[in-house]
């Protein structure tokens, strides 16, 4: 399965989504979202299962935050490694044909990402998001300089909403990844759906 096609990245966080997480997923891969992270800052191994068994109802591939071992025996479709996780390589040599993505803040590490064999990289915060505690986004022209120099496919992350959006697609950008943008919308299916069309 080839990671071209696909464009709306969910960073699915159960805590964030409310007190009915598991409707708010369904809605959200309703409205178009085609891959999804499990991204848990807890130990949660059924809650890992009940969201794999729900995107592959959805036929939607679903990949790991950080816990490379937990991607290979859950069988998910890859992990997802940051600047201080475990290095890029050692996941690489981990994962063997899973997909590997690393989170990437410049096209320095952009290109030790592609060196390391990573499948995809999440370049941002593109915008000012308190998920991950940025308070300023990266400048416009280094946003556009990374979407036209990766050779990977590239997901731009952080901030991002519907009334943002257009301004990355402007940019050279065709691939996002977003949490809060549709977990904490009052409809996640039509948020899905939005950023998707703005794609």
């Amino acid at each position: 399965m080839s990671l071209q096609g696909h464009k709306l990245y969910l960073l699915f966080t159960p805590s964030m989504a409310g007190p009915r997480p598991w409707r708010a997923l369904e809605a959200a891969l309703r409205g178009g979202v085609d891959l999804v992270q499990w991204r848990s800052k807890e130990p949660d191994d059924a809650g890992f299962r009940a969201c794999r068994d729900l995107c592959q109802q959805h036929g939607v591939p679903i990949v790991v935050n950080d816990e490379v071992m937990l991607a290979i025996r859950g069988h998910a479709r890859g992990a997802h490694v940051g600047q201080d996780d475990l290095p890029a390589e050692a996941a690489r040599k981990l994962l063997g044909r899973l997909w590997l993505g690393v989170s990437t803040h410049d096209t320095t590490q952009i290109e030790a990402a592609t060196r390391a064999g990573a499948d995809y990289v999440g370049f941002g915060p593109c915008f000012p998001t308190a998920t991950k505690g940025y308070e300023h986004g990266l400048d416009p022209a280094v946003i556009e300089a990374a979407a036209f120099a990766c050779k990977l496919p590239l997901f731009a992350i952080g901030g991002i909403r519907p009334d943002n959006v257009r301004r990355l697609y402007g940019l050279g950008i065709r691939r996002i990844a977003v949490c809060s943008a549709i977990l904490r919308a009052d409809d996640p299916e039509a948020a899905a759906a939005e950023l998707r069309a703005a794609l």
